[in-house]
């Protein structure tokens, strides 16, 4: 009987020990629960050469409206998304917090297109802000535009194969628009540094911020205009060596119908079927055995200068277009990103996103295959297919998202197609 009692007492303790909890729950739940709240942020582009070290000033005439911002909160990894207005003021709600905001989008200025990439990180929002506030404040993110291209880098195989083999390394570029685009006078370059650092050379001051990439190594297409046109769907090919790599290593693959290669004047590694792509700028000491890339991943571009001006060698004699980083000799070519048609960053991995090389508005990201003598290339994520069965691929200016990794390279993936002066049309 006292047992039965005493075992009573005990389950009304518990009870009420478990129904004070309770409250005293719902009790902190009431007073510590967080209120959203609204948030006005605006989204400005810059143009034109911008100083080092100096405020960077919006260009009024050029809109923002409609691009995407997502807001991800750096503690929950929860992401708001928005878009732009008419005053290219984004409002949304948010928990207090600090989050990471980033652009994606693209917009028409004078006649042209251009891609509007941009991000900021650790940025503390912790009260309202107004859309009032926001326009008056004159802060938020001012972003760099950069023109969209038809051209693009469509697939890279840089790593090499096991053992140490990289003769084959190879560089794929496509017409991802919906018009005709000439190759002749388009340069194809390789940046300095040839790999990616934490420490990245330091650029004069009279050069600004992020208004020039350094090229190492330029090739140029041949023609006088209009002799090597690229139809939308079509890729062309080059490569450092073109043979059927197979025979040197049964572990790489047969580049041999490339449309180019890079020769430096080593004869016994040229193919005589193939023609040898100019090169009008090297930087230091040009390497006679062969054009190599770093297996680590480099960072290219493809650019033209004005279009009645098709660069050759004799513009880089002129020590203008020239630049030695602080504390250094060895000059490197001052490409104006302005020129800039397609750039693609390749990391050693992708922990190596603060090594980047490009300016974000060119990549906003990188891709890697993360290893050295896998075999594996990145090429481009297909996001629709033409009628004639071509396809039609990311491109968003951010390499983090446009590409994808693959077990092995291939030649024209995709089902693109060769133009009609290639010697792999009827291939």
């Amino acid at each position: 009987m006292n047992i039965k009692l005493s075992t009573y007492k005990v389950f009304a303790i518990v009870a009420l020990f478990f129904s004070s909890c309770s409250d005293m729950m719902n009790n902190a739940i009431d007073t510590d629960k967080i209120e959203p709240i609204e948030v006005s942020y605006k989204v400005s582009a810059a143009t034109g050469f911008i100083e080092k070290g100096a405020n960077v000033i919006p260009d009024p005439n050029f809109s923002t409206q409609g691009v995407e911002v997502v807001f991800t909160n750096n503690n929950t990894g929860a992401i708001v998304k928005g878009f732009t207005d008419e005053d290219c003021i984004v409002t949304v709600s948010l928990v207090p917090g600090v989050y990471s905001v980033s652009v994606t989008g693209t917009t028409k200025y004078e006649g042209s297109e251009y891609y509007l990439n941009g991000n900021v990180s650790s940025l503390s929002f912790l009260r309202s802000v107004s859309k009032v506030e926001a326009i008056a404040s004159g802060s938020g993110m001012i972003i760099r535009p950069a023109k969209v291209s038809s051209l693009c880098f469509s697939e890279i195989y840089y790593c090499g194969v096991a053992s140490y083999y990289f003769r084959d390394q190879t560089y794929q570029i496509y017409n991802n628009g919906e018009e005709t685009v000439y190759l002749d006078g388009i340069c194809f370059a390789q940046l300095e540094p040839n790999i990616a650092t934490a420490t990245p050379p330091t650029w004069p001051d009279e050069d600004g911020t992020d208004n020039y990439v350094y090229g190492k190594m330029i090739w140029q297409f041949p023609g006088s205009g209009t002799d090597y046109p690229l139809a939308p769907g079509e890729s062309v090919v080059v490569v450092q060596e073109a043979r059927d790599h197979t025979k040197n290593n049964p572990n790489s693959y047969d580049n041999s119908m490339a449309d180019w290669e890079c020769n430096t004047g080593n004869v016994t590694r040229d193919n005589a079927s193939v023609d040898n792509m100019p090169y009008i700028f090297y930087a230091g000491y040009l390497n006679t055995m062969q054009w190599l890339t770093s297996v680590f991943g480099g960072a290219f571009v493809l650019y033209q200068g004005d279009a009645d001006n098709l660069l050759n060698k004799s513009y880089y004699e002129d020590p203008s277009h020239l630049q030695a980083p602080v504390n250094e000799s060895t000059r490197y070519a001052k490409i104006p990103a302005g020129m800039i048609l397609d750039g693609i960053e390749l990391l050693t991995n992708m922990d190596a996103m603060n090594m980047k090389r490009i300016p974000g508005f060119i990549d906003a990201g990188g891709t890697s295959v993360g290893a050295t003598y896998c075999g594996k290339s990145v090429s481009r994520k297909v996001i629709g297919t033409r009628t004639d069965g071509t396809p039609i691929y990311s491109d968003t200016n951010n390499s983090t998202y446009d590409f994808q990794i693959n077990d092995h390279p291939v030649i024209r993936r995709d089902s693109q197609k060769a133009p009609s002066w290639s010697k792999a049309y009827n291939k």
